[in-house]
């Protein structure tokens, strides 16, 4: 297989990844998680209420495992929590309900049941002197071994119709016995509507142990007489009591309510749904406050989301430009790669959302827009290792070859470090800040993978037709990439006779051996008239003898110099064509000596060639 077909397999086979992944974004309609700041939503910060003494890190933790749970039970998209110090940050992206909100996260959600003692009503005479007044809040939880006096919530604790709450007041008091039952002991609730579709109830699923509990405290109020107190059963959440059902007159004396399950009927399917929420989650191991809340609109986070995007636009937009008018038609080609690596890192941006519930917030749009940067660096550095190689004598696929090997190196270094950088920051950061480092170092990932086979077999595969190579509009070619040795060049090369007739000029060490050969046969020319001189004279003198005419004829290192007269011009013609083939494909010129093309007129060895000349 040859080189140009493993290119064009590898740009294909990416393109094929990235359009499937596209078709896959299209086809289940995708979307972008937004986080706290371009979607809106609630953020709230918690701080342990004073009088708890020193809170232990684990404790403090599990109290934020807790609210995690919680959060989640409000269907949030991708809720975001996170400990600052003796502070815990809720943000709570898409949520509209700050009153909701607030009171799921403060709620302690402390669940007992309780037998009742008495029902003291408003009316009672006694009223005021049996407990605390309602208006008071319980201070903290009532301890499961005592016997206590609670308030029953505003909303009522008998689902009777009331238009508003109860005031203080109105409120009726239930005095309760130790705790048979408690909160840890249940292992579902879920909301839901009873038999009749009509009300909205809790159903809850006890543990062994709380089953096995239940059911014995319910088969003793099953013996007690119907209507009375006695059979009551409280349900008591966060010092308040929620519910005081009677036992079904249905469910047998000793038997009890077998299964493991309760129900608690509440108001309706708002209070249902926060209650199973505050139940499955559990109790706070901490009673915590809320020290701020804000509310972040849409509006604001749509504003915040277009300028980030515009942002990116401009940047991209200066990038491109710059790129084409330095780079000329290879310039365009980066300008398609950086398009490429945009469409590959929010690709996986819209299936990390839906696979993993990645939340895209405005850190991580900055990310994405610093990427850019990266990704156009990379470009850089590929052509001006190119431009370098064709600078040093190499042909324009020659130079793409090494340019990549070399610049892949650079590339992958600087990655490494920005990716390490990125994965520190992500490890330590907290906040929007992880949302930063969690772009950067994919969109850096993204770069790497691009430079190895996207950029590499775009490149590459223009480098090698002759057709766009050619073209000057491409970039690619000596003339454009280093127009100053060029124009040096010519100035150095005087014209020639053969300027005007098509013949390869001369310059640099043609041109020296050039004069040295007119100078040679010159000094040959000379000769050769002396020797004419002399040969005329020995005619005229007829009989002054041989040994005259022997003295008088030419000598042995006149036709030596006449013999290297005749090589330097066939060596002058040979440079010639030698520098013509070093304009046309400087490869040729860097790979061959002076001499490398002699071929059969070559004289290795000018003494023995003179030696061979015959006598006179």
């Amino acid at each position: 297989m040859t080189n140009r077909a493993k290119l064009w397999i590898a740009l294909v086979g990416f393109l094929v990844v990235v359009g499937g992944m596209w078709g896959a974004i299209v086809a289940l309609d995708l979307q972008p998680r937004l986080g706290l700041d371009l979607e809106g939503g609630v953020s709230v910060t918690l701080l342990p209420a004073p009088g708890q003494g020193e809170i232990d890190d684990e404790v403090f933790d599990q109290t934020v495992d807790v609210l995690r749970d919680r959060v989640d039970g409000l269907g949030v998209a991708e809720p975001e929590l996170a400990r600052q110090g003796d502070a815990v940050l809720v943000q709570l992206p898409g949520l509209e309900d700050q009153a909701q909100a607030e009171e799921v996260l403060q709620e302690t959600a402390i669940l007992q049941f309780r037998r009742i003692s008495e029902v003291v009503e408003p009316a009672d005479p006694d009223y005021d002197e049996v407990g605390p007044d309602c208006d008071e809040a319980f201070a903290g939880v009532p301890d499961a071994d005592d016997e206590v006096v609670l308030c029953e919530r505003p909303e009522g604790s008998d689902n009777r119709a009331l238009e508003d709450p109860l005031e203080p007041d109105e409120r009726r008091k239930y005095v309760l016995s130790p705790v048979e039952v408690s909160g840890g002991d249940i292992d579902d609730a879920r909301a839901r509507l009873d038999k009749q579709g009509l009300q909205w109830q809790v159903a809850l699923d006890f543990d062994s142990q709380g089953e096995e509990r239940f059911q014995e405290v319910t088969g003793e109020l099953a013996c007690e007489e119907p209507g009375t107190t006695d059979r009551q059963f409280a349900i008591v959440l966060d010092a308040q009591v929620q519910s005081a059902p009677q036992v079904d007159p249905s469910v047998q004396c000793e038997v009890g309510i077998a299964g493991g399950s309760a129900v608690i009927t509440t108001a309706g399917q708002e209070e249902a749904q926060q209650l199973a929420t505050l139940l499955r989650a559990g109790a706070l191991p901490i009673e915590l406050e809320i020290e701020t809340t804000q509310g972040v609109s849409p509006t604001l986070g749509a504003s915040a989301l277009e300028g980030g995007l515009q942002a990116g636009a401009i940047g991209l937009l200066l990038v491109a430009g710059y790129l084409v008018a330095l780079y000329r038609g290879i310039g365009a080609i980066a300008v398609v790669e950086l398009a490429m690596f945009g469409a590959v890192v929010y690709g996986l941006l819209l299936v990390l959302g839906e696979t993993i519930d990645f939340t895209l917030t405005l850190a991580g749009v900055v990310g994405v827009v610093v990427s850019i940067g990266i990704a156009a660096d990379s470009s850089i550095i590929y052509r001006e290792r190119y431009r370098d190689e064709i600078r040093a004598g190499r042909s324009v696929r020659s130079a793409a070859d090494e340019a990549f090997k070399r610049a892949f190196r650079t590339n992958l270094t600087g990655n490494t470090v920005s990716f390490l950088a990125a994965l520190i920051l992500y490890l330590l950061a907290i906040g929007p800040v992880r949302g930063f480092a969690f772009t950067l170092g994919l969109s850096t990932l993204v770069d790497t993978l691009l430079f190895a086979v996207f950029t590499r077999s775009l490149f590459k595969l223009v480098a090698n037709s002759e057709r766009l190579a050619g073209a000057r509009w491409m970039g690619l070619t000596r003339d454009v990439v280093a127009p100053t040795l060029v124009g040096r060049d010519r100035a150095e090369a005087p014209p020639t006779d053969g300027a005007d007739t098509g013949e390869p000029t001369m310059t640099g060490e043609a041109e020296a051996v050039t004069a040295s050969t007119s100078a040679t046969a010159a000094a040959t020319e000379a000769a050769s008239a002396s020797e004419a001189t002399s040969r005329r004279g020995a005619s005229r003198g007829g009989s002054r003898g041989g040994s005259a005419s022997r003295s008088q004829s030419p000598s042995r290192s006149q036709e030596e110099s006449a013999a290297r007269s005749a090589r330097e011009r066939r060596r002058q013609r040979r440079l010639a064509a030698q520098q013509a083939d070093a304009e046309a494909d400087p490869d040729a010129d860097a790979d061959a000596g002076p001499d490398a093309d002699a071929g059969p007129d070559a004289d290795p060895d000018p003494d023995a060639d003179a030696s061979q000349e015959p006598r006179r």
